[in-house]
Parts: structure tokens; sequence; C-alpha cells
């Protein structure tokens, strides 16, 4: 078993970072709103500035959802546990994993991986940001179905044509 977790920093990121950017957002709508009838023009950072709003604070829920900050994995399961806001501890058999995509799973650089379970329902999500990624990347690519392995590795190197 190994257990594989992110840092402190990232954890707090995940965690505060769309109350931070959401305050400093709605700090800078005050005014624009405030003066908004002196100057129609200021209506267009305002709906600019609404719509980051909306974008940040959509990612941060998904995230909230997907990503446990804890992930115990072995040859033949991941335990996940310490969800943002909740206690709930779910458990992934590699033999019931349907999809792997997102990050490397879809050939970007970054960005939230997801793993979904196909007999559950269910699916988690993780970052490169967490310690020792790469080997969890490997550990579930080489206990995945035969299937879910060649429709990522067809996936990876199809974009590098």
């Amino acid at each position: 078993m190994e257990t594989f977790t992110y840092s402190f920093i990232n954890k707090i990121i995940f965690r505060f970072g769309n109350i931070i950017v959401t305050l400093l957002l709605l700090v800078y709508l005050i005014p624009l709103i405030w003066y908004v009838d002196r100057s129609k023009i200021l209506i267009i950072p305002i709906i600019i500035s609404l719509i980051i709003l909306y974008i940040v604070n959509k990612v941060y829920f998904s995230y909230y959802k997907l990503l446990p900050y804890k992930i115990v994995a072995d040859k033949e399961k991941m335990i996940c546990s310490n969800f943002i806001f909740s206690n709930k501890e779910l458990t992934i058999y590699y033999k019931d994993i349907e999809s792997l995509t997102g990050g490397v799973f879809s050939r970007k650089l970054s960005g939230m991986m997801k793993v979904c379970d196909g007999k559950n329902k269910i699916c988690i999500g993780f970052s490169q940001k967490m310690k020792n990624s790469s080997k969890l990347i490997t550990l579930i690519l080489s206990n995945v179905k035969r299937e879910i392995y060649d429709e990522v590795i067809e996936n990876i190197t199809a974009q590098k044509k």
C-alpha cells in the first residue's frame, strides 16, 4: 500500500483559492457597479468579471466534489479519502475503472485527471501536484483493463502525430 497526498501549500490552494479570488473580484466589482451610472462602458468589465467569477467557482466546486487529499493504492484498488468538505471514503477497484480522462491521460501538461468507476458510478480526480503523482499514474495504468490502457495510449500517441 502506497499513500499519495498533496503538500500543505497545495491543500491550501485547493481548499481556499477560490475564496481569495472571489473576494478580490468582488472588491474590484464594487466600484465598477457604483460608477456604472456615470459611464455605461463599465458594463463590459462588470460582465467580464462576473464571467471570470462564475468560471473560477465552477472549477473549484468540481474540485470539491472530485478531489481527495489522500489516496492509498495497491495492486488491486485505490482508497480515496479526506475530500475537501466531506469525510467520505471511496474505494475504486482497477478492474471496475471505465475511463481515464484529463491531464496526462489526455496528453495535457497539467489539469485534473479523472478516474471513473463504471460499476459504482463514481469518479475521483487528482492533480499532478500530488506527491509522486507519476507513480500513481503508472500504478493505475499498469492495473486497469487492457482496453482502457490501449485507449489512453492511443489517445496520447494520436495527438503526437
